[in-house]
C-alpha cells in the first residue's frame, strides 16, 4: 500500500459555511500528493453533509462523539495519519496554492535534523473587513530559546511538520487551554531544526462570533496554565529576562486581541486586565487604560476627564 507524503488535518465544529472554501485551498495545491483527515469535534449544524456530498477520495471524515476542543481533534487526526509529513488547516482559515511545495522544498534543502517549516500569513479580519500582511520576525534553525522567549507564528496552519517529530514530543498537551501551538514549538525546537518560507502561504481569517477571539476568561486562564508548565524550565534556559519577554508577549497577545475584538463582557474583566500588565510591568499601561476608559464609556469620557482635572 502507497501512502501520501503529506497528510493534512483539519479539526472542525460548526463551520458547515466556512469549511469548504479551507477544503478547496487544499484542493487546489500546485503539490497533490495529500490526503485530507477532517475531524468533526461533534458539530451540531450541517458539516457532516457538507464533507460526504464531496464525495472525493482525498477526504476522510472523523466525527467525534463529543465537543473534546482543537488539541483532541488534532491529536486524533495525527495518530490516524499516515503521511510523513502533517500540515494543520483551521476550518475557516486558507492556504495560498504554492504553500505545501515551497515548504516541501525547505524539506529538500535542509539539513537533516529539519522537523518544522512555516512561513508569513496575510491576516483577514472579517470583523472589521480589513486585510492585512502578517510579517514580522521570522526565525529558523535551532530556534528553542526564541520559542522559550515567545516567538510563536499567528496559527498552526501555517506549519508543515514531521511526523516522527510530533510523535517524539506526544502531540499537543492536552491539558492546556490556550497558548498550545506555542507548548508544541517548544518541545519540537529541543531536538529539531525550523524552516520558513519568506512570503505569505495562508489567509487567516479572524470570524465574528470566534470562540478564542471572544473568550477572555480562556485566555487569561490558559494564560495562567501555561505559566505553571513552563516557568521553571524558562527561567533555567533563558532566565528571568527570558521568562519575562515570554509573559510579556503572552499578556499583550491577550490585551491586545481584546482591545481589537472588546467581548461582552469587556468591563468585568478590566481588574483581571490590570493585574496581567502590572505583572509585567508594561510601559504601555497608560495606552491601555485610555483605550478601556474609550471602549466602555465612549470616545468623550478622555476629554470630560481632562476638563475636570483643569477645573482642580
Amino acid at each position: 500500500m502507497t501512502y501520501p507524503l503529506v497528510s493534512v488535518i483539519i479539526p472542525t465544529y460548526n463551520r458547515e459555511t466556512l469549511i469548504i472554501k479551507a477544503i478547496n485551498s487544499i484542493l487546489k495545491q500546485s503539490f497533490q500528493d495529500f490526503d485530507i483527515l477532517i475531524i468533526d469535534d461533534a458539530s451540531t449544524d450541517g458539516t457532516e453533509s457538507v464533507i460526504r456530498n464531496l464525495n472525493n477520495d482525498k477526504i476522510k471524515y472523523y466525527k467525534l462523539e463529543k465537543n473534546s476542543g482543537q488539541c483532541i481533534a488534532r491529536n486524533y487526526g495525527i495518530k490516524r495519519a499516515t503521511g510523513k509529513y502533517i500540515a494543520f488547516l483551521d476550518s475557516d482559515d486558507e492556504w495560498l496554492p504554492e504553500k505545501l511545495s515551497k515548504q516541501l522544498e525547505c524539506y529538500k534543502n535542509g539539513p537533516a535534523n529539519l522537523g518544522s517549516v512555516y512561513g508569513y500569513s496575510y491576516s483577514m479580519d472579517m470583523i472589521k473587513n480589513k486585510t492585512s500582511l502578517i510579517s514580522g520576525k521570522a526565525y529558523r534553525g535551532n530556534i528553542h530559546n526564541k520559542f522559550m522567549e515567545g516567538f510563536c507564528p499567528s496559527t498552526p496552519s501555517l506549519f508543515l511538520i514531521k511526523k516522527e517529530a510530533l510523535e517524539k514530543v506526544n502531540y499537543f498537551d492536552e491539558n492546556l487551554i490556550t497558548f498550545v501551538d506555542l507548548d508544541l514549538h517548544i518541545r519540537i525546537s529541543k531536538d529539531y531544526a525550523f524552516d520558513f518560507v519568506e512570503e505569505p502561504i495562508i489567509i487567516k481569517y479572524e470570524q465574528i462570533g470566534d470562540q478564542y477571539v471572544n473568550n477572555f476568561d480562556k485566555r487569561y486562564n490558559g494564560y495562567g496554565l501555561f505559566k505553571a508548565k513552563w516557568e521553571k524550565e524558562v527561567i533555567k534556559n533563558v532566565g528571568e529576562k527570558g521568562y519575562r519577554t515570554l509573559r510579556t508577549h503572552l499578556v499583550y497577545s491577550i490585551v491586545f486581541t481584546m482591545l481589537n475584538h472588546p467581548p461582552k463582557n469587556l468591563q468585568k474583566n478590566i481588574p483581571k486586565i490590570f493585574k496581567l500588565l502590572f505583572e509585567i510591568k508594561s510601559n504601555r499601561i497608560l495606552y491601555y487604560f485610555k483605550a478601556l476608559l474609550v471602549l466602555v464609556f465612549g470616545p468623550g469620557i478622555i476629554y470630560t476627564i481632562r476638563k475636570r482635572l483643569k477645573r482642580k
